[in-house]
């Protein structure tokens, strides 16, 4: 029976959830209770059937008609994805790219709709509780949390906007969340790990020279290595380089366009057309690639004009003259770090930092590196700077030399330009002393 008397006189409840109902509601397969009376014990029972007999009807309704009751699983494939989409759920002036909605599909299915997915708007928004309870949970596992909360806020403000709910409980506790895994991950990162050092760079240099005369690097991918390390750009503007980018007669590429993980052409970050100076040595493999490129694609009946990519591969379905998977130069540079063990950790990007870096190293300034690496401002460049600022004179003594110049005695009054033999360390003393 479901109903047992216990030896305290009272009566228990045993029943079981269906399965369809256990994974709605999230709860285990027993429902079991302690009732004063049989009576009470016997209404629970009916109840218990009449709450899933509700339920199941509920979910043959979808989130429009159910409003606060809908689950989070379908108000966001129902409601919500079609709203981003478009570009109502946020106040940016264009719509997401199908890249950013392709990454955003990926973080529900991956991290958020296993979380909330089958509890109703209402009973997360009422519960923060519960709902911080997970979501520091996911802080502590997942970096890129941030945008995680982004999203689960975005949820409860559409719906708070579609009258789904009164209003967004939730946004105000989720601030209060650390971005715990991402801060431990920086704390522990060293500096010098974020770039190679002049020597680190030479040995990669030197490695990437070796595996390309041994035959174990294609000399278009020497030439694509040299390029984005020359460039110090990002990977995908090198992918989306075209002939007609590059001026040999002024040794100028122009990088206007990147590739984004679907090898679709789009603006660069940041919007920007930039110009950038070829050094001689690049120019050279430039030159030379371009060569062995047209005989290549005559060798597949393809003219090689204007507007063929620099750099393109031949993909798994055996597809020549594609443009290069987003991964494709990470994927060359682990096979080099694989075969030459004393290398420091490197990926395209690290690149960037160490161009940046040493350069700064070297005397360029803020504004020099910024404008090289098309950054809007000087903020975003510091992050790539990864040095100690350099002061050249501290402020101490720019202060002690202006008092050498000219000494004040005890009065206040200035005695003149003097020469730093005429100003003894006694009266700097003096003046510090008053």
């Amino acid at each position: 029976m479901a109903i047992t008397k216990t030896e305290n006189n009272t009566y228990r409840l045993r029943l079981y959830y269906p399965k369809d109902i256990q994974n709605i509601l999230g709860v285990s397969k027993l429902f079991s209770k302690t009732y004063k009376s049989k009576k009470e014990a016997k209404e629970a029972e009916i109840n218990f059937y009449a709450e899933i007999k509700e339920i199941r009807e509920k979910t043959e309704l979808n989130a429009f008609e159910l409003g606060g009751e809908s689950l989070f699983k379908n108000f966001y494939e129902e409601v919500w994805l079609d709203a981003y989409i478009s570009g109502l759920t946020s106040t940016n002036t264009n719509p997401p790219t199908k890249v950013t909605v392709g990454n955003t599909k990926d973080v529900f299915r991956l991290h958020i709709l296993p979380m909330f997915g089958k509890y109703t708007l209402n009973y997360l928004n009422q519960n923060k509780a519960f709902v911080l309870h997970l979501m520091t949970k996911k802080a502590a596992e997942y970096a890129n949390f941030k945008i995680l909360r982004s999203y689960v806020n975005s949820i409860f403000d559409w719906a708070e906007e579609l009258e789904y709910i009164e209003r967004n409980k939730l946004e105000k506790s989720l601030k209060r969340i650390k971005a715990t895994k991402k801060n431990k991950l920086r704390d522990a990162q060293k500096e010098e790990d974020l770039y190679l050092s002049f020597e680190q760079l030479q040995e990669w240099l030197n490695a990437v020279y070796e595996d390309y005369k041994q035959g174990l690097l294609s000399f278009q991918d020497y030439v694509l290595f040299q390029t984005t390390f020359f460039l110090s750009d990002r990977k995908s503007e090198t992918y989306a380089i075209k002939w007609k980018n590059i001026d040999f007669d002024n040794s100028q590429i122009l990088i206007a366009t990147a590739l984004d993980k679907f090898s679709n052409e789009k603006n660069t970050k940041g919007n920007k057309t930039t110009i950038f100076h070829i050094p001689k040595e690049l120019k050279t493999l430039l030159q030379e690639w371009q060569l062995i490129q047209k005989e290549e694609l005559a060798d597949f009946e393809i003219k090689q004009n204007a507007e063929q990519l620099v750099f393109t591969y031949i993909d798994r379905k055996g597809n020549i003259n594609q443009p290069l998977h987003t991964d494709y130069l990470n994927y060359r540079m682990k096979s080099i770090e694989r075969r030459h063990k004393q290398l420091a950790h490197a990926t395209p990007h690290k690149l960037r930092h160490t161009g940046a870096t040493l350069a700064r190293q070297s005397g360029a300034s803020l504004e020099q590196i910024s404008e090289a690496l098309t950054h809007s401002d000087t903020n975003i460049t510091k992050t790539y700077v990864n040095t100690p600022n350099v002061i050249k004179m501290p402020v101490g003594e720019m202060a002690y030399r202006k008092l050498v110049q000219h000494p004040i005695d005890r009065n206040g009054v200035n005695h003149g330009v003097k020469t730093k033999k005429d100003a003894p360390q006694t009266e700097l003393r003096n003046v510090l002393k008053h």
